[in-house]
């Protein structure tokens, strides 16, 4: 797995490239903008130049560098305001990850608000289906693994599948496999077999090619908690062993792995050398 995390575009978007060299990143995960706000913005010619020449000064050309879609799009929101809202949002995400060259776009697919998983379903195809009606983006949307918390959708693979599967867009669409999500959501993979379990279900939902990223967070809640809360790798409840046994899939060898731990770089550098450094343990 390449191992990397999420890295701060604290200044400017083009700064990203040297923290994740000082991080030692091999895959980087960034927000486009301020990921708490609705306003859009559009980078000028000058900055994407600057973006792509930081990016091959620090060596990252053919790094994998992914973003992460704004908290507050909600692609089933049951208020149309919000709805249109995060529709347009969306769309303009779309866009500037291709301006930026981004790999892949991560995105929780949002909660129902009490009008059931399969009426959220739905219409977070529908809203993907708009989307990409109207501009043919070159990003590949990552749908996350949610733990579960209140409406949200996206806590069971099945979720993932049936949106891949009414959208009707499974050439643009892949999966972001979030490992405290999955814990907390009641995917037990502290163990080996526990593991095996889990793939086996992976596979038969939605094929393990279909997974395109990792989110590589321990986590500070039970097994089957349903609450989203991040720990450092081998200070929560998923453990080391986990992570151990994911570092040395081969099947995932290629795929990026972003930590999104709470602490700051220091437990960033930390968590990426521990990790790296599980991938040659047999």
């Amino acid at each position: 797995m390449k191992i990397g995390c999420h890295v701060s575009v604290a200044g400017g978007i083009q700064k990203a490239f040297e923290r994740a060299s000082i991080l030692q990143c091999e895959a980087i995960q960034i927000f486009t903008q301020n990921q708490r706000q609705w306003k859009s913005i559009a980078y000028d010619p000058n900055t994407v130049q600057e973006y792509q020449i930081k990016r091959k000064h620090y060596h990252f050309g053919e790094t994998p560098v992914i973003a992460h879609a704004s908290y507050l799009i909600n692609l089933c929101a049951q208020e149309r305001e919000k709805l249109e809202k995060s529709r347009r949002a969306f769309l303009e995400e779309l866009k500037r990850c291709d301006v930026l060259g981004i790999d892949g776009l991560v995105i929780h697919p949002g909660a129902h608000g009490g009008k059931g998983s399969d009426w959220g379903i739905g219409v977070i195809a529908e809203s993907i289906n708009r989307a990409l009606a109207s501009y043919d983006a070159q990003v590949k949307i990552l749908l996350e693994t949610t733990a579960g918390q209140g409406t949200g959708i996206g806590s069971r693979f099945e979720h993932l599948q049936q949106i891949i599967e009414r959208s009707g867009q499974q050439s643009k669409l892949g999966v972001c496999v979030d490992t405290c999500h999955i814990f907390a959501a009641g995917y037990d993979i502290r163990s080996a077999a526990g593991w095996e379990k889990t793939l086996k279900k992976m596979e038969d939902t939605f094929r393990i090619e279909t997974i395109e990223a990792f989110h590589l967070n321990d986590s500070k809640k039970e097994l089957n908690s349903f609450r989203d809360r991040h720990a450092p790798v081998g200070e929560g409840f998923i453990g080391l062993e986990s992570f151990s046994l994911l570092m040395r899939m081969n099947q995932f060898k290629e795929t990026p792995g972003i930590l999104e731990v709470p602490g700051g770089d220091t437990v960033f550098m930390k968590n990426i050398e521990l990790l790296k450094s599980m991938r040659g343990k047999s």
